[in-house]
């Protein structure tokens, strides 16, 4: 088989960039080894289409948001997008002075839509709290999306472009042609092309090793949780709370509450039920008003965490026709579909959008191979069990397995 381009992972990226590539003319085959696109991070998250709070990536986010804003229409697919905004809320000094240093950085790199809150006004905002909280910071220019809506709907629109799906087919490694990239090798057989693009996930670390240049990527897996639909919803935008993790409503009136990812060397989907049933108690000790909701499910993604939270995007150095978009520390899904299009821009040989400076895959190569001053994974579970281990019988590793 031989096509123009080959994708590996059907997630919302690599949907996302198959689309269009499509768009321009190539041939496109994206390779996927679940029996369907999204079944992994991409649609199993949060859905939140955020720009603050980022470091690196707040410019990708900020393009990210402008896009968002025409999907719907470009892809003829109703993504239950909307700009509700996002609040952030803290309860601690020290998380307060942290979104005052958030709001100096975002509005240097020209994030005006961000502002600090009083107490009086997070209270407002979420009525009820039980807890006097000390600072907000609200972006009312972010938003919320179904994620088990926007990758499918990437693939259907692909596919009307003569996009190919290969379905249910794990990639075990690169063709080469010398230091060239020639294709992938799959459990059925070789697929010839002239570019690949590594989107992968948790699991692209393996193929860019392969290409002689080690990324560093931890497995981590974010658990969330789905409340029945309530009479009145208190709750109009996503709210994350400091230490307990975040809430948002859906169109259907129901609450979506998720946690941040933890460490996954299983690559495990399953469900802590006991740090859900940790979380919830929380939650319902803060918000009375969640004390008697009943949740209807839960369930989990795999994501993947990098040293610096950022994600690795374009060519990979020292080796030609191979490009990668992975790494996204559980934030991928509003950069998802720009990350896509840059990835269509890059291999059209255009410059991207945006800056892909901060995100080059290389930049932790040389310790790698060294083994010296090698940074560990940053998953933000870890400083969240700060919060919920002092006053618990709880170990870590209970509420992480």
């Amino acid at each position: 088989m031989k096509t123009d381009v080959v994708v590996i992972g059907g997630g919302i990226v690599g949907c996302a960039a198959a689309y269009y590539l499509g768009k321009k003319g190539f041939q496109v085959l994206v390779v996927e080894k679940d029996p369907a696109v999204g079944l992994q991070a991409s649609g199993r998250n949060g859905g939140g289409v955020r720009q603050h709070g980022r470091k690196a990536a707040l410019p990708l986010a900020m393009e990210s948001v402008k896009l968002w804003a025409t999907l719907e229409k470009e892809l003829q697919a109703d993504l239950e997008y909307s700009r509700t905004g996002n609040l952030k809320i803290a309860f601690e000094e020290d998380s307060a002075r942290d979104f005052e240093r958030e709001l100096a950085w975002e509005h240097e790199n020209g994030l005006r839509e961000v502002r600090m809150l009083s107490a009086a006004e997070c209270h407002e905002m979420v009525p009820g709290m039980t807890s006097k909280a000390l600072a907000g910071k609200l972006c009312s220019s972010d938003g919320i999306a179904n994620p088990m809506l926007v990758t499918p709907a990437f693939a259907r629109a692909a596919r009307k472009l003569g996009v190919k799906f290969l379905l249910n087919t794990a990639v075990t490694g690169l063709l080469w042609q010398g230091s060239t990239v020639r294709g992938i090798k799959t459990a059925s057989g070789e697929i010839e092309a002239g570019v690949v693009i590594n989107a992968a996930g948790p699991w692209a670390a393996r193929f860019a090793a392969e290409a002689g240049c080690p990324i560093i990527i931890g497995p981590g897996r974010s658990q969330l949780m789905v409340t029945e639909r309530l009479p009145h919803l208190f709750i109009d935008k996503w709210v994350t709370i400091r230490g307990l993790g975040y809430l948002r409503p859906t169109r259907s009136s129901n609450l979506v509450i998720g946690s941040a990812g933890t460490r996954n060397d299983q690559f495990s989907n399953h469900v802590n039920y006991y740090s859900i049933a940790v979380q919830a108690e929380r939650l319902g000790r803060l918000l009375p008003e969640l004390k008697d909701v009943k949740i209807i499910r839960a369930f989990s993604g795999i994501t993947e965490y990098t040293p610096d939270t950022e994600p690795y995007i374009g060519a990979v150095p020292g080796v030609s026709g191979l490009f990668i978009a992975a790494g996204f520390s559980g934030e991928g899904f509003c950069p998802g579909p720009l990350t896509g299009k840059i990835l269509a821009e890059l291999i059209a040989g255009n410059d991207p959008s945006v800056s892909l400076t901060p995100f080059r895959p290389d930049r932790f190569a040389d310790a790698i191979k060294t083994g010296i001053a090698v940074p560990p994974v940053a998953y933000p579970f870890d400083s969240i069990c700060k919060v919920w281990l002092p006053d618990t019988n709880i170990t870590y590793s209970e509420l992480c397995n």
